[in-house]
């Protein structure tokens, strides 16, 4: 289970924010992974790194400096879906960001590839273009009909399909805008606060008949924005801003092995030809 919340605005100047992310990873306490950095095969792109014996290499949330961005979701038991062996979900995010490919090829060429093969577990992706703040979705879902483009300025992704959203998702996407309305970048510290204060709530929203009917053994546990079970939880809370000069801030907080939180913040300006 994760979650996703962006803030776009196109026309931002440089007082003000063209993205505003805020995510959640969700996954077993024992899976290795390494904290969010700066890769040293491809130096421009940052990210953490799932470390799963088999799927080592893949990434949930990623970007490169060059202007991209990348955010798998797990589709929680999509009907119809084949049981056969499957690729890890994260490597759709680095071969993204790292290839000279736009999101909109990128995903349509998957998009032709899922309808013929169902090589990968189910999965939302969301792709970014930094620049422009034009953000791209593409379901695996077998009742999907390809790529769209969101031009909402508040979006929100969960573990369902954009069309049935779970509950937490569109109440945190409600918190989420009336966090970012009217924000300016000199108030970035009381941002990022109130950022990590709702991927921290354990507010549960229910009744949800979308997520009892993907989850239903654990759908009252999975309903909060931050999750928490006894060998599964949020393990990571990350946000990215991008402000009107191409000024990024990336923050990530990480569960670490102690149960303590781990902040970490990388900043810099976005690649320009």
């Amino acid at each position: 289970m994760c979650i996703l919340f962006i803030y776009r605005n196109p026309n931002a100047d440089a007082k003000s924010y063209r993205l505003i992310l805020a995510g959640n990873r969700d996954e077993i306490f024992k899976r290795p992974a390494l904290p969010a950095h700066y890769w040293k095969e491809y130096p421009t792109c940052l990210g953490g790194i799932d470390m799963e014996p088999g799927k080592e290499g893949g990434t949930w949330f990623a970007l490169s400096i060059k202007g991209k961005a990348g955010i798998i979701l797990n589709l929680s038991n999509e009907p119809g879906n084949s049981k056969s062996p499957k690729k890890g979900r994260g490597t759709l995010v680095n071969d993204y960001i790292t290839s000279n490919d736009s999101a909109e090829s990128y995903l349509k060429k998957l998009h032709s590839e899922n309808q013929i093969t169902q090589g990968y577990n189910p999965y939302n992706l969301i792709l970014i273009n930094l620049y422009t703040a034009d953000v791209y979705y593409l379901s695996s879902s077998l009742n999907s009909s390809g790529p769209k483009i969101c031009q909402d300025n508040i979006l929100g992704f969960g573990n369902s399909t954009i069309e049935c959203p779970y509950k937490k998702v569109e109440a945190g996407k409600e918190s989420f805008s009336n966090i970012v309305h009217n924000i300016k970048t000199s108030d970035q510290d009381e941002l990022i606060e109130n950022l990590l204060q709702l991927l921290k709530s354990r507010e549960r929203h229910l009744p949800d008949l979308e997520l009892q009917k993907r989850s239903p053994n654990m759908y009252v546990e999975l309903s909060s924005i931050f999750v928490s079970l006894a060998d599964y939880s949020t393990r990571t809370h990350t946000i990215l801003m991008i402000d009107g000069l191409n000024q990024m801030t990336f923050v990530e907080e990480t569960l670490m092995p102690d149960f303590s939180w781990k902040r970490q913040s990388f900043n810099s300006t976005l690649i320009t030809n």
